[in-house]
């Protein structure tokens, strides 16, 4: 018996389009089921009560600034620790024949 594992709620929204390029077959081949949802109905849809909510949270908080904060810092690590794998290799005449 095929349990299906993973239910696709979609109204034909422009943002859901791109679950449309999976086909129904490959959805049925990997267990999902595509449930049809009117369109335009937030009405009925109790997640739609908690998007204005949740948007105004999340706009709160420093993702973008935090995240571009932690790859910034992250790109000078890992390009200072290259720089310093470089200088042994040289220090060392190259090769592989040294723990560095």
């Amino acid at each position: 018996m095929n349990i299906p594992h993973l239910y696709l709620v979609e109204d034909n929204a422009p943002s859901h389009q791109t679950a449309r390029s999976v086909d129904k077959e490959e959805r049925k081949e990997k267990g999902i089921v595509t449930l049809d949802w009117p369109l335009k109905s937030p009405d009925i849809n109790q997640i739609e009560g908690i998007w204005d909510y949740e948007k105004d949270e999340i706009s709160t908080w420093q993702f973008v600034r935090a995240s571009k904060a932690v790859v910034d810092g992250a790109k000078a690590v890992l390009c200072q620790a290259f720089h310093e794998k470089l200088q042994r290799v040289i220090i060392h005449g190259g090769n592989n024949n040294f723990n560095g």
